[in-house]
C-alpha cells in the first residue's frame, strides 16, 4: 500500500502488521476492534476462580472477584499503532510495517474492595456458623451459656493473593485458610447482662392495681424478662403483655364498685337523673407498658398500675340504669294515721327509697338502714319484744318490713332470711308477711333475676307503699297455703310460683309461726317480760 494511503486510512483502520495478542488485526475497522476487544474482556472477566479449602470448592467469575478488564484503552492502543508521532515517524513506522510485527497486549486490573465485599458477603465461606452467648433464666436467677466460636475462610489472605492472580491466563485455584469466626458479643458482656438483671429483681417487685396490692416475687418477675443478642449487643425486654395477662389473672374481682344510678318516678315513669359507672378491673394496657417500663428502670416500690373500666355490655347497661324500663310489682299496707309508728314507717320508707340492686346482689335491710336511733329521726312506738307488745325507738317498722317483703314476694327477688310476725295482725297478709328488729330478726332481699331492681317507696297518711321497678323476666304468683299447728302455734306454709322468661318454673315455700296470744308461747304458758 502507498505511503499515501496509509496515512489517509490513520486512525480508521488498524495499520498492516499488527496484531492484538496472537490474532493479526491490520487494516480492521475500529468497530470490528472495538467487537474483538469487547468479546475478550468478556472471555476474561467470565474467567472461573476457584477456591479451595480441605474438600470444599467455591466457584466465581473473574470480574466478582474486582477484576477489570480497559477495553477503550486496548482499542485504543490497536487504532493508534503506526500512526503517531511526527511525519518522518509515520513513515518510518509505515516502512517497518512489511518487517516488524506490533503486538498489542491486554490491559486488565484488580479492585481489593470489590474481591473483599463478594467474599465477605459470601455465606457459603462461613463454615461453622458462631454460637452467640445466651442469658437464660435458671432456677437460681439468670445465668449465662457461654458462646461458641465458629470457623470461615480468610478472607483478607485472599484478597491479597488474588492481586497476584492474571485472568487472561483462564481459570485459576486458589488454597484458601480457615480463621475463627467469634460471636458478636462476648460471654464477659453476656455475664454482665446477667448480673445486672438478677440485681434489678432480686426483691421482686410491689404493685398497686388501683388501691388493691400485688406482689410479684423474683422468680416470678424474671419469667417476664427476656433477652435476644441482636446486632453485636445483647437486647433485654419486658413483656408488656403477658404481664398484663398475669395481672388479670391474680386480681379478678373489680378494683372498685359499680357506682349506681340514682332516679326518680314521675307518674310510675322510672326515670335516670344522674347515669352511674361500671367497675374498674386490671387493669390498663398502656398502664402496664408503663410499668413495664419503671420496673425495667428500677424504680421504687409500689409501681401504679391504673384500672380500666370493665368491659361488659352487661355492667355498663347496669350502671346506665337503661334497664328499669317499668314496673314489676308493687304492695301497699294500710295504718291508722298519726301514731309515732306512722313517723317511723315514713323514716325508713325515707331511707330506703332508691335502693338498686344489682343481679345476684344481696341487701340486709338491718345493714342498709341501720340501728334506728333518735338521731336518725326515729321515735318510740309500739313494738313486739319477747311476745309482748312495749314501746321501743322505731317500733312499726315491722310494717314497712311486711310491705317490702311481698313487694319482693311478687318481684320474684329471693328471701333467703325472713321471720313473720310472732302474733298475727290482720293488716297483714295471712302466713305472708314478716318482721324486722335490731340486730335480729333481719330481713334479706337477694336479686336472682337478670336485670337489676329499683325498690321505689311511697306513702300517705294511711299507708305505705314499696314498688319495685326493673326489666319484666318473672311471673311471681302465690298458688295456696297450708295452715296447722304446732303444740298451741299455728303454722302456715305459703307457696310461691315464679315462671321466668326462658320457660322455667320454680316453686318455693314460706313459713310462718304465730303464737295464741300476746305474751303466750307455744305451749299456751306466759312468757316473762324481761
Amino acid at each position: 500500500m502507498a505511503w499515501a494511503d496509509h496515512e489517509s486510512e490513520s486512525g480508521r483502520v488498524v495499520a498492516n502488521n499488527v496484531s492484538f495478542r496472537d490474532t493479526d488485526v491490520s487494516r480492521q475497522s475500529v468497530d470490528r476492534i472495538r467487537e474483538i476487544v469487547s468479546d475478550r474482556a468478556d472471555e476474561v472477566l467470565s474467567a472461573s476462580v476457584t477456591v479451595e479449602i480441605g474438600s470444599d470448592t467455591f466457584d466465581y467469575e473473574a470480574h466478582e472477584l474486582g477484576f477489570t478488564y480497559d477495553t477503550a484503552l486496548v482499542v485504543s492502543q490497536i487504532m493508534a499503532a503506526r500512526h503517531e508521532g511526527n511525519l518522518l515517524e509515520r513513515v518510518l513506522a509505515w516502512i517497518r510495517s512489511a518487517i516488524d510485527p506490533i503486538i498489542i497486549g491486554e490491559s486488565f486490573g484488580y479492585e481489593p474492595d470489590v474481591a473483599r465485599e463478594t467474599l465477605s458477603g459470601d455465606p457459603r465461606l462461613v463454615l461453622t456458623e458462631p454460637v452467640e452467648p445466651e442469658v437464660t433464666l435458671t432456677s437460681s436467677g439468670f445465668g449465662v451459656i457461654e458462646g461458641v466460636v465458629g470457623g470461615r475462610v480468610d478472607v483478607e489472605n485472599l484478597v491479597a493473593r488474588l492481586g497476584d492472580q492474571d485472568p487472561t491466563r483462564g481459570p485459576s485455584d486458589l488454597d484458601a485458610e480457615r480463621v475463627g469466626l467469634p460471636p458478636t458479643v462476648t460471654d464477659d458482656t453476656a455475664a454482665e447482662v446477667a448480673r445486672s438483671l438478677n440485681d434489678l429483681t432480686v426483691d421482686g417487685v410491689q404493685m398497686l392495681v388501683g388501691a388493691t396490692p400485688v406482689e410479684l416475687g423474683p422468680s416470678l418477675l424474671r419469667r417476664h424478662i427476656t433477652t435476644q443478642t441482636l446486632g453485636g449487643s445483647i437486647r433485654v425486654e419486658f413483656d408488656a403483655e403477658r404481664l398484663h395477662t398475669l395481672l388479670e389473672g391474680l386480681v379478678r374481682e373489680p378494683v372498685t364498685s359499680l357506682t349506681k344510678p340514682t332516679f326518680e318516678i314521675e307518674e310510675e315513669v322510672p326515670i335516670v337523673l344522674n347515669p352511674g359507672e361500671p367497675p374498674l378491673e386490671c387493669c390498663d394496657r398502656d398502664s402496664v407498658q408503663r410499668a413495664a417500663e419503671l420496673i425495667m428502670a428500677g424504680a421504687a416500690n409500689p409501681i401504679r398500675v391504673e384500672p380500666r373500666p370493665a368491659d361488659d355490655p352487661r355492667l355498663e347497661a347496669w350502671a346506665s340504669g337503661e334497664l328499669i324500663t317499668e314496673k314489676v310489682s308493687e304492695f301497699t299496707t294500710r295504718h291508722a294515721c298519726c301514731q309515732g309508728r306512722v313517723t317511723n314507717i315514713h323514716r325508713i320508707a325515707d331511707i330506703v327509697r332508691g335502693l338498686y340492686l344489682l343481679p345476684d346482689e344481696t341487701v340486709s335491710l338491718n345493714e342498709f338502714v341501720g340501728r334506728r336511733t333518735r338521731a336518725k329521726g326515729f321515735v318510740a312506738a309500739g313494738a313486739i319484744r319477747a311476745g309482748h307488745l312495749e314501746d321501743e325507738v322505731g317500733g312499726g317498722v315491722s310494717q314497712f318490713a311486711t310491705t317490702i317483703f311481698n313487694a319482693a314476694f311478687f318481684a320474684g327477688l329471693d328471701i333467703p332470711v325472713y321471720q313473720s310476725h310472732s302474733l298475727y295482725f290482720s293488716r297483714y297478709p295471712f302466713g305472708r308477711e314478716a318482721t324486722i328488729s335490731h340486730p335480729a330478726p333481719d330481713l334479706v332481699l337477694h336479686n336472682t333475676t337478670d336485670y337489676p331492681v329499683l325498690i321505689w317507696t311511697s306513702y300517705t297518711g294511711t299507708s305505705i307503699t314499696v314498688s319495685m321497678y326493673s326489666t319484666q323476666n318473672v311471673v311471681s304468683e302465690d298458688i295456696g297455703q297450708r295452715v296447722g299447728s304446732w303444740r298451741s302455734c299455728t303454722y302456715v306454709e305459703t307457696d310461691r310460683q315464679r315462671t321466668y322468661e326462658d320457660g322455667r318454673v320454680e316453686v318455693d315455700t314460706f313459713e310462718a309461726l304465730y303464737r295464741p296470744g300476746d305474751g303466750l308461747d307455744c305451749n299456751g304458758n306466759v312468757i316473762p317480760q324481761s
